[in-house]
């Protein structure tokens, strides 16, 4: 199904260009600019999975050089659809900031702020959230930019429904 979402969401993007110099063929009542926003959050949605009794987000490709571990609140905001746009991490104990400071300055979707991560996945209109609590693992390449994060989830904080129907637990 993956590989199909995918090619949608090319297609989305190549209809958008289509657009910006061409009229309509299809009655899709979307702007390309709509389209290409579409389109990212289908592929937002292939990023966040659940695997083995975690939430998984794979960022980047490339190979795991450095990593940290830390608890952390974690909450997941998703459009009408429950496809998701951006997760906010309070981190709840000590840690080296370095790593994130540094990957900042290599990915433009992570912010970082005093004990605050905040990932950006997509644009749109948030209509859910979720909120749990759980063990978080940031894995980073050598250049410190972000590849994958591992939720572990100690406490589902009363958020069944909305990870179900987001196909995350």
């Amino acid at each position: 199904m993956s590989n199909s979402l995918e090619r949608y969401a090319e297609f989305l993007e190549d209809y958008a260009k289509y657009l910006l110099n061409n009229k309509p063929i299809i009655d899709i009542p979307l702007s390309p600019q709509e389209l290409i926003d579409e389109a990212s959050r289908i592929r937002a949605k292939l990023k966040v999975r659940s695997e083995k009794g975690k939430i998984v987000i794979n960022l980047n490709e490339g190979e795991t050089i450095y990593f940290i571990k830390f608890l952390g609140e974690v909450v997941f905001s998703f459009d009408k659809l429950y496809r998701p746009l951006k997760i906010e991490i309070e981190i709840k104990e000590r840690i080296d900031e370095s790593i994130f400071n540094e990957s900042q300055k290599k990915c433009k979707s992570i912010k970082y702020d005093n004990g605050f991560i905040e990932v950006l996945l997509a644009k749109g209109d948030v209509e859910h959230w979720a909120h749990i609590e759980g063990e978080v693992v940031f894995s980073f390449d050598k250049l410190y930019r972000p590849l994958k994060i591992e939720i572990e989830i100690k406490d589902l904080m009363d958020n069944e429904k909305v990870l179900k129907s987001a196909d995350l637990i």
